[in-house]
């Protein structure tokens, strides 16, 4: 770089001067200006990196905040670092301090209620999916139960065809899991040893809603659950799956605000203590263009609640 310097080049043209035509005393500026130059330079070379806000968990809530991300960063917020691995990663990270922000799609706990504060950014629910070529439209819980625990294996104990069926599950530290686990009654084969009955064994065990959605759109005989916002979303870019209803009730807006649909849930932003970042992006994600993303991919507003 000095090198650079002395040989003219990236400095202007009346620093370009030989003393050739200088006198000893119009010396003394043009050194004190190069100083300049070279000092400015070795700061930019030198300024440490602008921290990154840390978001974890949540693979349902990831899409959310990947779209308040660029206009987070717009109002003069710093750079987010974002990542999935579910809620119970979002918890932990968050707890641990490796996370600022952990993404939550479940009720909290009541011991991470007093360690962590929440803030609810959208309402969601669990919707039920098949392949859309599955003619099966309707399940009751019953009917579900004996889905996922292995009595039943064909379709066409369902009125469907005569078709084997395809378990798609969740991977523990998934909220979408835990929330099917307390509706249905049955634990994960990955839980440890109990008394209840669990899911059968001879299921997909996956970890994101994208990952499931991809596994039923690909299989006829597939069934899974996911987040009902990431369904919604999928099929409307062409996934080919269908939600099916749940106690001959549809997952609409008017089911889950009123609560009528049976498995609904909150999405969280969860935080262990403030900051101007945190606070701002919190906001950001509550004030209307924030909500207007949650509800351009599939969630119910806050407002709605």
């Amino acid at each position: 770089m000095e090198d650079d310097v002395r040989n003219g080049v990236g400095v202007d043209p009346w620093l370009r001067q030989t003393n050739h035509g200088v006198g000893k005393h119009d010396a003394l500026p043009v050194a004190r200006s190069l100083t300049v130059v070279l000092f400015a330079m070795t700061a930019v070379t030198l300024s440490p990196p602008l921290a990154a806000l840390d978001i974890s968990g949540a693979s349902t809530v990831q899409p959310v905040v990947e779209k308040l991300i660029p206009l987070f960063t717009a109002q003069g917020g710093e750079p987010v670092k974002l990542s999935g691995g579910g809620s119970g990663a979002g918890v932990k990270n968050t707890l641990s301090g490796t996370s600022q922000i952990g993404m939550v799609s479940r009720e909290l706990h009541a011991d991470e209620k007093s360690t962590l504060k929440n803030t609810v950014i959208a309402m969601d629910a669990l919707a039920i999916i098949v392949n859309k070529d599955n003619p099966v439209s309707s399940l009751t819980k019953a009917q579900l139960v004996d889905v996922y625990s292995g009595k039943i294996n064909n379709w066409q104990a369902l009125g469907g065809p005569d078709r084997p069926l395809i378990r798609v599950s969740k991977e523990v530290g998934r909220s979408t899991l835990e929330l099917f686990e307390h509706y249905t009654g049955l634990l994960s084969p990955d839980r440890k040893k109990s008394d209840k009955p669990t899911i059968s064994k001879q299921t997909y065990i996956i970890g994101s809603n994208l990952e499931a959605l991809t596994l039923v759109g690909g299989l006829s005989g597939a069934i899974g659950y996911v987040s009902v916002g990431t369904a919604r979303s999928l099929v409307h870019a062409g996934m080919p799956v269908k939600v099916v209803a749940l106690e001959a009730i549809d997952p609409s807006d008017e089911a889950i605000r009123s609560r009528r649909y049976p498995i609904v849930r909150p999405l969280n932003l969860v935080y262990a203590r403030e900051s101007d970042s945190i606070n701002s992006f919190l906001a950001l994600a509550r004030s209307e263009d924030g909500q207007k993303v949650v509800k351009s991919l599939g969630f119910l507003p806050v407002e709605s609640r």
